[in-house]
């Protein structure tokens, strides 16, 4: 729009009809006063007639098109209304929704901090379980290792008889455990066989003199590793000791407290023994000692062939210093 007084045309355009109508009944009235002649009074009252009346035509279309205004006024603010009501019940519907919803993720969270909650104890007692695993594994590789500087001390003190117990040797007749196995079995059955005849032997014979016993050029290496054997009776051929009673419970209790091995290896050489005794050596039972059986007294690593996953020692015994 230019400026200038056309800038705001509406409070003129508004105010130019009235001050036309009010113009022309001021200047017909007037002129009704200079007038004298019946004519020209009528044609000037005529048109003050006709001013006021299109005057009061342009009032009333004034006053039509300014109630039209009100009444769309009041639709459009009772439409408003009705929005603004309708959009405040979405909101509350909406707010309902939300609460439950809230409500809802509420009674979740709960649920999952409870499960939380349970599963960080569980984590705390498995890390309780680990914990004494994990002590109980280096107290026993603790003891394992006592046991076997035990073991690498045992030699030097098994003279005195006091020193502590070595550890059973792993050979064909014993495990790791020292239990014996099908190979030493046999050896003792072959043994013991022996024996029989040996002792019939010496019975068919008439009694002899007693002929000291010359030393072997070789003895067979003992399968395991030296210790006090259990007492037996020399002077003659008694193979359970059973000439009384009391020496009879004496042999049965040391035989029982002592390793298969240890009897077989030590039978084996009395069998030895007395065939170089006679100076008639019978063909060998068995073969000579190999370098793995004469490997007597030593401690064997069975960690390669053990089940069991490995375990870091250096770590453990680290820990537990």
């Amino acid at each position: 729009m230019p400026r200038g007084r056309h800038r705001n045309p509406e409070p003129l355009h508004r105010l130019l009809t009235p001050t036309t109508v009010a113009g022309v009944s001021v200047a017909g009235a007037a002129a009704a006063w200079l007038l004298a002649e019946p004519l020209p009074l009528r044609i000037l009252v005529a048109l003050t007639a006709a001013a006021g009346v299109a005057g009061a035509f342009v009032m009333r279309s004034w006053d039509r098109a300014a109630g039209r205004r009100v009444a769309e006024l009041a639709r459009e603010r009772v439409k408003d209304e009705w929005k603004t009501e309708e959009r405040v019940a979405e909101l509350e519907s909406d707010l309902e929704e939300a609460r439950v919803l809230r409500a809802r993720l509420d009674t979740k969270l709960r649920a999952k901090r409870v499960e939380l909650a349970a599963l960080r104890g569980e984590h705390a007692a498995l890390l309780r379980r680990y914990a004494t695993a994990e002590t109980e594994r280096a107290s026993a590789l603790e003891r394992r290792r006592l046991l076997a500087i035990e073991a690498a001390a045992a030699p030097s003190g098994s003279g005195s008889g006091s020193g502590p117990r070595e550890l059973a040797p792993v050979t064909e007749e014993r495990t790791s455990a020292g239990a014996p196995t099908a190979v030493g079995y046999a050896r003792a059955n072959v043994a013991m066989a022996a024996l029989v005849r040996k002792a019939e032997v010496t019975h068919s014979r008439p009694a002899a003199a007693a002929v000291p016993a010359r030393r072997p050029a070789a003895t067979m290496a003992p399968y395991s590793p030296p210790r006090r054997t259990a007492s037996r009776v020399e002077g003659g051929f008694d193979f359970f000791g059973t000439k009384n009673a009391e020496q009879a419970r004496a042999v049965i209790e040391a035989v029982q407290n002592e390793d298969l091995a240890d009897v077989v290896g030590a039978e084996v050489l009395a069998v030895h023994k007395a065939e170089s005794a006679q100076g008639g050596p019978a063909e060998p039972e068995f073969k000579p000692a190999t370098p793995e059986q004469r490997a007597v007294g030593q401690v064997i690593d069975l960690t390669a062939h053990d089940e069991t996953e490995p375990i870091d020692v250096v770590r453990l015994r680290t820990a537990i210093s």
